[in-house]
C-alpha cells in the first residue's frame, strides 16, 4: 500500500556480515541485467554489497510506498538515479551509505537527498576542503569534541543538499550552510542520528514534517515479495 503522499519515507539498512551465496542470488535476480552487472564490476565484496543492498533498497521502497506499477531506474550525467519512464509520478529517490548503513529517502512530491557518514578523525586538510571560510573559522572556536559533532553536521547537510540534484554546480567549499540557512528558504534539512557514529541529514525542498526513520534487516529484505 502507498503511503501518505505528503510523507517523507527514511529507511536504514546495516551492512551487516557478508551475505551467503543464497542471499545473494535472490537478491540480484530482482535487479536488471544491467545493474546486476554494475555490482559484479567492484573489487571489494563490502562495496558490491553496499550497491546490492542499495538498489534493492530502492526499488522495496518505490514498491512499498507508491503505487508504481512499473520501475525503471537509470542515471543522469552526474550520476544520479532518477525514475525514467514515468511521467505520472512527480516524486524524488535519493540513496546514500557509510559505514555499515545504507539509507535511503523517498518522497512523492519534489526533490530529496539524503547523506550518513560514519565519524572519523578530522584533519586540517579535511576541514579546508570541507568547509567555508566562515565555517572553518566557526569549527576553530570549539573544542575538540564539539568540532567532530559540528563538522558531521555541516557535511552531511552539504551532502545532502547537493545530492537533491538542484545545486549541481555547488562545491563543498563554496556551499556555506551557514549563509545559506539565512538566505535560501526553498531547501529543507533535518539532522538524524542512527547511532552515535553515523549521523544523516535529509534534504528536500518540501517542507519537512517530523521525519522518523525505519530499521530494515535483511531478512525483511529478502522476504519481501518485492523482490522475488
Amino acid at each position: 500500500m502507498a503511503a501518505c503522499k505528503n510523507e517523507i519515507q527514511l529507511v536504514a539498512l546495516p551492512l551487516g556480515p557478508k551475505c551467503l551465496q543464497s542471499e545473494r542470488a535472490t537478491l540480484l535476480s530482482s535487479l536488471p541485467k544491467e545493474e546486476q552487472e554494475r555490482i559484479s564490476d567492484y573489487r571489494h565484496w563490502q562495496d558490491r554489497q553496499r550497491t546490492l543492498l542499495g538498489s534493492v533498497l530502492v526499488r522495496w521502497m518505490l514498491h512499498k510506498f507508491t503505487d508504481l506499477q512499473h520501475i525503471s531506474i537509470r542515471r543522469n550525467e552526474n550520476g544520479r538515479p532518477y525514475m525514467a519512464d514515468n511521467v505520472c509520478w512527480k516524486g524524488d529517490f535519493n540513496l546514500s551509505h557509510s559505514g555499515n548503513w545504507i539509507v535511503a529517502a523517498l518522497t512523492h512530491h519534489g526533490h530529496v537527498g539524503i547523506d550518513v557518514e560514519k565519524i572519523g578523525p578530522l584533519n586540517e586538510e579535511l576541514l579546508t576542503y570541507a568547509l567555508s571560510e566562515t565555517e572553518l573559522e566557526m569549527i576553530h572556536q570549539q573544542s575538540p569534541v564539539d568540532q567532530v559533532k559540528r563538522f558531521y553536521e555541516l557535511w552531511t547537510t552539504k551532502e545532502a543538499i547537493y545530492k537533491t540534484g538542484l545545486v549541481p554546480d555547488a562545491t563543498p567549499q563554496s556551499l556555506d550552510t551557514i549563509e545559506w540557512k539565512v538566505k535560501q528558504n526553498n531547501l529543507h534539512t533535518q539532522l538524524l542520528n542512527i547511532d552515535p557514529e553515523h549521523p544523516m541529514t535529509v534534504c528536500s525542498d518540501q517542507k519537512l514534517p517530523s521525519v522518523e526513520l525505519t530499521i530494515l534487516n535483511r531478512g525483511q529484505l529478502i522476504e519481501s515479495r518485492h523482490i522475488r
